[in-house]
């Protein structure tokens, strides 16, 4: 195969593939294990966790989800300026700046602290609109949010401010598969819940539950589920219930670009890491850790060409990656490298990806640079 044959002339030479079937089908396994009755929010964020937020976007939607969540007012700016009508909500901070903003773009702010409350009750009364808030609670995380011992007088505040409707209250799990730690945060979130009945904050949302914690924590569904990484077809057997198969959404492909043999003691890439010992048939990718492919695969990972795997040699540079294809004769300029994915029967997962980067496997997704092709496959 040349390389004037990739799969399409808009694409690099390195290029990711998404399956929004996948999505789609993920998004639906979701909203079968909470039933009909309780919202489903993906996580959105992260231009989808590298997947393309809107594409992802449109795909969870039509799996059955009814909110989406992002990270950033301009993330979910961009979801409303795709046409994305449905409600978002900005998990993360607000930047006094940016305030005005969601009020114009109808975005759901979480309130991590009250000045941002005050300034949201302004750019609402300015806009002549009620705008809804919710609170995050820090009920472990340690990360953004307002402790649950305050929650009643934060609610207070918000009650008091013009133009505010406040709608619900949620936490994140910090290490779901440790399950004393999670039932202690459960209980702490409905510590924060009592309080606000007590001082007659009622009728509001309550999400917790993540991508494991929905499956692990079936009395954490409370109104609502926020799956993220399962979504995107992450798994991990310590929580995915057998009758709920996830597909990864992702592949990701290079094309090689040159093809060399060299003798016994040559060394290849920087730093001169790796020696061959052998005749050594060497091809390399126009892919490097400026594109996601993390220098830490360097001598660990592999790919696959032709259906057979291929240990990268050598130190992974900024722009180029070499693989041993010693014995693979039929490989020549053009061949196809998967790098994760699926090909001619073998598989290369995320999980294992990320295992050779020593990470996890959304760092890796949205770590893909921006010069990587996309391909969305229906």
């Amino acid at each position: 195969m040349g390389m004037g044959n990739l799969p399409h002339p808009s694409l690099h030479r390195t290029w990711v593939e998404i399956d929004l079937g996948a999505i789609r089908d993920n998004t639906a396994a979701y909203r079968s294990h909470i039933g009909p009755d309780r919202l489903l929010m993906p996580a959105v964020k992260a231009d989808g966790y590298g997947h393309g937020a809107v594409r992802v976007a449109r795909a969870a939607l039509e799996g059955g989800a009814d909110r989406l969540a992002v990270a950033t007012v301009l993330e979910g700016q961009r979801l409303r300026e795709a046409g994305i009508g449905v409600p978002i909500q900005v998990l993360g901070a607000a930047f006094p700046e940016e305030v005005a903003t969601a009020v114009r773009y109808s975005l759901t702010l979480s309130i991590h602290d009250i000045y941002i409350a005050q300034l949201l009750a302004l750019a609402a009364v300015e806009a002549e609109k009620v705008v809804p808030v919710q609170f995050k609670i820090d009920t472990g995380m340690g990360r953004l949010g307002i402790l649950p011992e305050n929650a009643a007088a934060a609610a207070r505040e918000v009650a008091s401010l013009p133009n505010l409707r406040f709608e619900g209250v949620f936490m994140h799990f910090a290490d779901p598969g440790d399950d004393a730690y999670s039932r202690w945060q459960i209980a702490e979130f409905e510590k924060a819940c009592a309080a606000l009945e007590a001082a007659d904050v009622t009728r509001f949302l309550r999400h917790a539950a993540n991508s494991a914690a929905t499956f692990l924590y079936p009395e954490a569904h409370y109104d609502g589920v926020r799956p993220g990484c399962g979504i995107y077809g992450y798994q991990s057997p310590a929580w995915l219930a057998d009758d709920y198969p996830l597909r990864p959404a992702m592949a990701w492909r290079s094309a090689v670009i040159q093809v060399k043999d060299y003798p016994p003691g040559r060394h290849l890439g920087y730093n001169r890491t790796f020696t061959t010992r052998r005749p050594t048939r060497v091809a390399v990718l126009p892919v490097g850790y400026a594109d996601g492919f993390r220098r830490e695969f360097s001598n660990r990972a592999e790919v696959l060409i032709r259906g057979r795997r291929a240990p990268v040699v050598g130190l992974v540079s900024m722009d180029y990656a070499m693989v041993d294809v010693t014995g693979m004769d039929d490989v020549d300029v053009g061949a196809v490298a998967t790098l994760m994915g699926e090909d001619r029967g073998d598989r290369i997962t995320p999980e294992r990806v990320a295992e050779w980067g020593g990470t996890i496997p959304y760092c890796i997704t949205t770590g893909i640079g921006s010069r990587v092709g996309r391909l969305y496959l229906e």
